[in-house]
């Protein structure tokens, strides 16, 4: 970590890490989001960082999941919390960018809060972009509009072509509800272009040769590697590469070769994929390295010549696996396609293939809120097709010349250096800075939204003919016989690891003496309770009020005007 510290308080209610460890380390967002959090860790030089996790039990995930990844002089400066605790450190100015490794999830709720808490010292909200594809997006972006986004709001773009999307997106969406309602919406969060990075352990390249013969591949062995998950549905639909391969074979227009397919996937993906290798009598020349471990991975990249991704999928919008091939010193040959085709600079790193896409978008674009997202990402990505000629030519471009290869490797090598984490998380904190000093510059000149919130429920309004009665500050309450019969057992109601420390065994034993204390036929309003509890203890009413309800749910406390 560098010597200097910027004095900001950063906090997520990302974990960045998921419980399946199976996908953690085989789908490209779970592997982004956490490399990310593990970079900001080790390189970051912010004065702080909470982590908000749902409960007790979700926190424990974390910090096992912190401590099994990071030496613990790099966790001096985190603080875990539970979500339940961010609105009082938001109020107490603990807070001053909330970032999020998804920025569509809780940015909204995050910035309709924000609005009515009327916060002495706002706090600015960020969050990366990952899939766009999904039709879910578009009321997901309304949402945020609808939530008033501030001038110290930021998206983080990975590629130019998501930042594109967006930009699009939002304009249309503003043009629909001024034609529509002629109303008016916000401005958008600013769009920020910071791509995805890699581990800076791939700055260090395997040897060859050790790859090589771990893979018990021969040293003269023209080698191909395309890795990616095995989906149709969400990566990339390997059949047409196959069959073009398969034609280039049958007629000796390309040399000898071996294919390595690489990546993740299910049970039932890999064997439709070697399905497809046999029906076209490519098993010879085709391997599959399923599910495989990131040091194999790494033996992958460092046995291949040339490395290959035709992806079709409109749910890429980066493409670390380009960029991991890069920092090998492999040339890349890709589609020409989403954040790919900014990656790959084309006749000096490698080469693009042109796409095309159908003319016709009917009926799936009809049909889009109805099917199923993966469905509907398969049957948009059979509507994109690449240039088979332009991807023969490529293809025998480098593999008959060994001397290009290694050239286009070389510049590519040099070039990955530009996607190192230590070189991106330099650029976020610039980032938060700015966003900061426009927070803070803005203060007092953004009114609060006063008006009823749009995205979050009036809960007693929309369900108050729900419970028999809700309650109110003039209530009555008392202490119960039960809770006297309890108190004498010693007996203790059951907790769960979603109260967290918002349950005190110190609250409600100063609220179940205060009633004790009252005559019976004189019961105290709660409203007066609970102030002269918080009062008493400098608690937040909101707290006392917690302590309240589950003395009140265990039967511990009860109605007094109860009719």
């Amino acid at each position: 970590m560098s010597g200097r510290i910027r004095l900001l308080k950063w906090g997520s209610l990302d974990s960045f890490l998921v419980q399946d460890k199976f996908w953690q380390d085989k789908m490209g967002k779970p592997i982004a989001n956490r490399d990310f959090m593990l970079a900001l860790l080790t390189y970051g030089t912010l004065d702080s960082y909470r982590f908000y996790y749902l409960d007790e039990e979700d926190m424990a995930f974390g910090r096992a999941g912190l401590e099994d990844n990071l030496p613990i002089e790099n966790l001096a400066r985190v603080a875990l919390a539970t979500q339940s605790e961010l609105a009082a450190d938001a109020e107490a100015g603990d807070i001053d960018i909330l970032h999020q490794g998804d920025f569509t999830f809780h940015a909204p709720y995050l910035m309709e809060y924000r609005a009515g808490a009327g916060l002495a010292r706002p706090f600015g909200i960020s969050g990366i972009t990952h899939s766009l594809d999904g039709v879910k997006i578009q009321s997901r972006l309304i949402d945020m509009l609808l939530a008033g986004p501030r001038p110290y709001d930021n998206i983080v773009c990975t590629s130019a072509c998501a930042r594109q999307m967006l930009t699009a997106a939002f304009a249309a969406i503003a043009e629909n509800f001024k034609e529509r309602f002629a109303a008016a919406l916000p401005e958008p969060p600013e769009l920020v272009h910071i791509p995805l990075a890699i581990s800076d352990a791939f700055a260090e390249m395997p040897e060859r040769g050790q790859c090589r013969a771990a893979l018990g591949l021969g040293e003269a062995e023209f080698v191909l590697l395309c890795l990616g998950r095995f989906s149709a549905r969400r990566k990339m639909d390997l059949a047409p590469m196959l069959e073009c391969l398969q034609y280039l074979k049958a007629r000796g227009d390309l040399q000898p070769f071996t294919l390595i397919l690489a990546g993740g996937g299910s049970e039932s993906e890999i064997a439709l994929t070697r399905d497809i290798v046999e029906t076209l009598g490519l098993s010879s020349c085709v391997r599959i390295e399923a599910n495989h471990s990131f040091a194999r991975k790494r033996e992958l990249y460092g046995a291949a010549d040339i490395f290959v991704s035709l992806v079709d999928n409109y749910q890429e919008t980066f493409g670390l696996t380009v960029v991991e091939a890069m920092a090998h010193g492999l040339p890349a040959i890709v589609s020409e396609f989403n954040g790919y085709a900014e990656l790959v600079r084309e006749g000096e790193t490698g080469f693009r293939v042109p796409t095309y896409a159908s003319a016709g978008e009917e009926p799936w674009q009809a049909l889009a809120g109805v099917l199923d997202p993966s469905l509907l990402g398969f049957y948009r990505g059979q509507k994109v097709a690449f240039d088979f000629k332009r991807f023969a030519e490529t293809l025998g471009a480098l593999a008959g010349n060994q001397g290009l290869c290694r050239e286009m490797g070389n510049k590519a090598k040099a070039l990955s250096a530009d996607y190192l984490w230590s070189s991106i998380i330099p650029r976020y904190e610039d980032m938060w800075q700015a966003q900061h000093e426009t927070a803070l510059a803005c203060n007092g000149n953004v009114a609060c939204n006063s008006a009823p919130p749009l995205l979050v429920p009036d809960h007693r309004r929309v369900f108050g003919h729900y419970p028999s009665r809700f309650l109110d500050g003039q209530t009555r309450v008392r202490v119960s016989d039960y809770c006297r019969a309890r108190a004498a057992e010693n007996f203790k109601p059951v907790m769960y690891a979603a109260h967290g420390g918002r349950i005190r065994f110190a609250v409600m034993q100063a609220l179940m003496s205060r009633l004790a204390g009252a005559s019976p036929d004189n019961a105290p309003a709660l409203g007066a309770v609970v102030a002269e509890i918080a009062s008493a203890g400098n608690l937040a009413p909101e707290l006392v009020m917690h302590n309240f309800d589950f003395l009140l749910k265990h039967g511990y406390i009860e109605i007094a005007d109860s009719v």
